[in-house]
């Protein structure tokens, strides 16, 4: 099994808004030159970097990071590097920033307005793998704009529509991404998106396929216990973005 210091971490963020048509999502397509997850419709998001260990981060008072720590099944060390994480990659790609530094330049974060609603591990066997806690928040204004030269074009959507043109195969996207989709579309607003998905179980997913090849599992990444059993095999190879096979 793995651990989440053997395969390099990501966060990404579900931005949310109300819409006439449910929930919307805000989606970045990845340009073709990405050497992972080319073509994919992604929310935004980003490795890990080194800095965001050193980012001056404040939880809001009361809050049990020791708790968040479990919930994103890390420590606290590197819980908060990912909060950092999600931040900064949703300022640098979506021009969003979520918190605001409070007089000491630290950031203020509110896990009750950010929180880790899910966890993937991409499957064994690709060609490259990352540890991915996503995290969700309600942007009240809608205002998103397109702001990194990893992705070349960006839009509000209904999960619900994003679905429909995936499924008919105008909209790519990872399998992470999907189940998240579908997570969103069973709620009539961001608001009740945000906290039905903040009141979920979150574990480390990780598809795998049974050593007889019978059909393929959901594991806990870090265990090896099966949480899901008989489930569909990734529709799409994270590192290239090609069906898989």
């Amino acid at each position: 099994m793995v651990t989440d210091a053997e395969i390099p971490l990501a966060a990404t963020v579900v931005l949310l808004r109300d819409s006439p048509d449910g929930p919307e999502v805000y989606l970045l397509r990845r340009v073709a030159s990405m050497d992972f997850a080319p073509r994919m419709h992604v929310f935004p998001g980003g490795r890990v970097d080194p800095r965001d260990y050193d980012e001056p981060l404040r939880f809001t008072d009361g809050t049990d990071v020791t708790a968040l720590a479990v919930r994103a099944s890390t420590d606290e060390v590197r819980v908060r590097a990912l909060y950092a994480c999600a931040i900064r990659e949703t300022a640098e790609e979506a021009a969003i920033d979520l918190v605001v530094r409070d007089g000491e330049g630290r950031l203020g974060v509110d896990p009750l307005r950010l929180p880790i609603v899910d966890h993937w591990v991409t499957p064994e066997g690709e060609g490259r793998r990352y540890d991915v806690r996503f995290f969700a928040a309600v942007v009240a204004d809608g205002r998103a704009a397109l702001s990194t030269t990893e992705a070349d074009h960006a839009r509000w959507v209904a999960a619900h529509e994003a679905l429909a043109e995936f499924a008919a195969g105008r909209l790519a996207m990872l399998p992470p991404t999907e189940a998240v989709l579908r997570r969103v579309g069973a709620y009539r607003s961001a608001a009740a998106a945000l906290a039905g998905l903040a009141s979920d179980p979150v574990a480390p997913l990780l598809p795998r396929p049974r050593a007889d090849g019978s059909a393929w599992d959901l594991v806990h990444a870090y265990t090896g216990v099966v949480i899901r059993s008989d489930v569909r095999r990734p529709h799409t190879r994270e590192t290239d973005g090609h069906p898989a096979r």
